[in-house]
């Protein structure tokens, strides 16, 4: 191209989430647009244009490149370097990726399949017509299937698929939704569908009417998803769904469950606004949604006064659900093990069980596992309640600090979860099973292993838990790097500071069920002050004495029993449901056998689920609190006009800082059920107590310290009513309130609290 006017080179550089989304063809047409002639290419972790026009020009295209972005991507950082350039350029071009360059690499999530997909996939005619595997530059597959960065073809498994001459066309046509689209199949190329039932193997159109016809019959099937297997079923057969809790090892956890549409789910469900916004995200979380009556069996839901409901996120999921209605999906793979993603792992869990009848599945390799993600909207935000498919690996920021090294955060013992820290940015992992087994020791080490190799992050340092018996600290002592040990709970407040870009001085609260403290007893009712980057314990629950096993955990009716002995109720407990057991308990109490103190906020509220008959035992984490919750949500839900007097407690002003007792909300529990005040009513007085207590310990900490800024975080906050409470009365109070949002207040927020503060230390060691 020749111009007689002045021309200017654009060099532009662009950090984010800009591979894999279709931002090359989007700059390609955008430069077109502008009449810029050039190239764009992918380098390593970020896309590279240079770009060729008028000033004026230049300056709308560079502009326009924030503006107009793809849907699914994510400008980090973008910066523009002008010079003059000479009279004669090529045509504006896609060049091919090399890995020429440094800086921070940011693939991207998975990504629902978008509006334009769909229509094609029910198009007759389309050469797309009711293909499993249809995609785009706006969707499809990402982070499961990509082997390496840059993102292009040859870096993911779709590479042993060669395209068809109409892919092929496509694929280098500008103009085009699928220039440069890396996943581009049709039905004549890309992977192919099977079902595998007693009888043999089925291919193509067939496989799945059989599979439909399955779950229309009422059985259980295997479906291969993006991030790995599940099994489905009907949720309108109990019969379907008892076998289904066999063959999980679950008994009364909530299992999900995949609707067609929106409309679908508003047959059994209530949605709001933001909540019917949040299901449509490309992410397409599981949302937790208040349950209607309807035909769906109570077995699918067990106790829970939610319904997990998503919708179908895969081109297969949509010509599943399109003729068999809403299916139960939950994770293929026995409870506590991690989702199955390799076929020979599915099939060899087929062939050892019978109650499985057929496995629909595609020949294309799910290179890293990725559970459905998990949401609620509370106090009208969204929270991520588990981080997996359609988040993970988008990073976060970790703006302020002088000195970012390389880092690996390890994270905790359940909600296993890392984090990786390189130039700024924390790349947190899916949240994935407890490391209580050999195989979730084995997919956790793999899944370090694999992101440090497709992020290119060499951790110069490591982070972990304090616990000295944590599988993640293990690990961490043996990569034989520098450590810097982190306490849980502060870990827990530090990730809240992070996602959020605090860095004024902080009030915390975390409340959760264990975590190993710096006085080597368990905390978990922590009140933390950070000042000037120093975090520190200045109020707490009151630690009692509790019986320790591996079960007790899960017993509510142990925790209870300690509460009620410390309380000095023994007639009380001797009169508890599980009151048997109370006379070898309390001797294990007196003589400090087999116990430990604890001021864990998780163990109160077992213990008060409990002591109101509500739950004694959990068959899944968190079951007994969560009951409790649902007690006092009901009474929140059936009485117009509401109890505003919490339970009686006793704060006691040590030097350390304010402790609560208890003592007297477990004296008042008992008395009031023996009065017979409605346990519902209890459960909803118990956590005005929490929020009194709380709230008033915030005041008093304002008073002494000035600081108005309060974080909240730790698996107790999962609690939707308790935060629904706590949060308003707080703001009324003149506080600022942040929270967990795009992150689990559980312990998958970990990893990324432990990253702040071993960046926060190693700076303050720097100053």
């Amino acid at each position: 191209m020749k111009e007689s006017g002045n021309l200017f080179k654009a060099t532009i550089r662009i950090t984010g989430i800009v591979q894999g989304v279709g931002f090359r063809p989007f700059v390609a047409r955008l430069a077109d647009e502008f009449k810029l002639c050039g190239f764009v290419k992918n380098q390593s972790g970020h896309v590279l244009i240079e770009a060729v026009g008028s000033k004026s020009a230049l300056e709308g295209f560079y502009h326009c490149l924030s503006e107009r972005r793809p849907t699914g991507s994510y400008i980090a950082d973008i910066s523009i370097a002008l010079s003059p350039a000479a009279d004669e350029v090529a045509a504006f071009t896609i060049l091919p990726s090399d890995e020429g360059s440094s800086g921070a690499i940011m693939p991207s999530p998975d990504i629902a399949i978008c509006d334009h997909c769909l229509k094609e996939l029910f198009t007759a005619g389309d050469p797309r017509y009711l293909n499993p595997f249809i995609s785009c530059t706006n969707c499809g597959p990402r982070f499961s299937i990509v082997t390496s960065i840059p993102y292009d073809r040859k870096s993911t498994s779709m590479d042993v698929f060669p395209m068809c001459s109409l892919c092929a066309s496509e694929y280098k046509d500008p103009k085009n939704r699928r220039f440069h689209a890396q996943t581009v199949c049709c039905n004549a190329c890309g992977p192919t569908l099977s079902y595998t039932d007693r009888n043999g193997v089925i291919k193509g159109g067939d496989a799945l009417k059989e599979a439909k016809a399955a779950l229309n019959d009422g059985k259980i099937i295997a479906v291969k998803g993006i991030g790995g297997y599940h099994l489905a079923s009907s949720p309108y057969r109990l019969d379907t769904v008892k076998l289904l809790r066999a063959l999980k090892g679950r008994e009364q956890k909530p299992f999900a469950v995949m609707f067609p549409d929106l409309n679908s789910i508003k047959e059994h469900t209530v949605v709001s606004e933001k909540e019917a916004e949040l299901l449509n995200t490309s992410a397409r979380p599981i949302v937790l949604l208040e349950r209607k009556p309807s035909r769906i069996v109570k077995d699918v839901y067990g106790n829970s006064r939610y319904m997990g409901a998503f919708l179908p996120y895969t081109p297969l999921h949509h010509l599943l659900l399109k003729d068999t209605g809403p299916i139960v999906l939950t994770s293929a793979n026995p409870s506590g093990l991690p989702i199955f993603k390799d076929d020979a792992d599915m099939f060899a869990f087929f062939e050892d069980n019978e109650l499985i009848s057929g496995v629909l599945w595609h020949d294309r390799e799910i290179i890293r596992r990725l559970d459905d993600s998990v949401a609620a909207v509370v106090n009208d935000t969204t929270n991520v309640l588990r981080r997996a498919r359609g988040y993970v690996p988008f990073p976060t920021a970790l703006k302020g600090f002088n000195a970012t090294p390389s880092i690996l955060c390890t994270g905790a013992q359940e909600k296993s979860a890392f984090c990786l820290i390189q130039n700024g940015f924390a790349y947190v992992s899916a949240e994935a099973s407890a490391l209580d087994t050999l195989e979730s020791v084995f997919a956790y080490e793999n899944a370090v292993a694999d992101f440090e190799q497709t992020l290119r992050i060499t951790p110069e340092a490591v982070a972990c838990d304090l616990h000295p018996h944590y599988e993640s600290t293990l690990y961490a002592k043996k990569r034989n790097l520098p450590i810097i040990y982190v306490q849980h709970h502060y870990a827990h407040i530090a990730s809240v500071m992070a996602e959020h870009s605090l860095k004024e001085n902080v009030l915390g609260a975390a409340f959760d069920g264990t975590g190993y403290g710096e006085d080597n007893t368990i905390w978990g009712g922590e009140f933390i002050l950070v000042q000037n980057g120093e975090f520190s314990r200045i109020g707490h629950l009151k630690p009692i004495k509790l019986f320790s096993s591996d079960e007790s955990v899960r017993q509510a009716w142990k925790s209870t029993l300690c509460y009620l002995y410390d309380a000095g109720l023994i007639e009380e407990a001797k009169a508890h449901a599980y009151g048997e057991h109370f006379e070898l308990i309390s001797t294990a109490l007196k003589a400090g056998i087999n116990t430990i103190l604890s001021s864990s906020m998780g163990r109160a509220f077992d213990a008060a689920s409990s002591v109101l008959n509500i739950c004694h035992e959990s068959d899944y984490d968190g079951q007994s609190a969560i009951e409790l919750e649902n007690a006092a949500a009901l009474y929140q839900k059936e009485n117009s006009v509401l109890t505003k007097e919490p339970l009686p407690y006793l704060l006691i002003e040590d030097a350390s800082g304010p402790i609560i007792d208890l003592a007297p909300t477990f004296a008042a529990l008992h008395m009031g059920k023996k009065q017979n005040e409605s346990a519902n009513k209890l459960a909803y007085r118990f956590h005005l107590t929490v929020c009194a207590f709380t709230r008033k310990i915030f005041q008093s900490l304002r008073e002494k310290t000035g600081i108005a800024t309060v974080a909240l975080s730790g698996g107790v906050f999962q609690n939707r009513l308790l935060t629904e409470i706590l949060v308003p009365m707080l703001e009324r109070d003149g506080f600022k309130v942040y929270r967990n949002e795009a992150y689990p207040a559980g312990d998958g927020c970990l990893p990324l609290g432990q990253g702040y503060m071993a960046l926060t230390t190693l700076n303050n060691k720097k100053g």
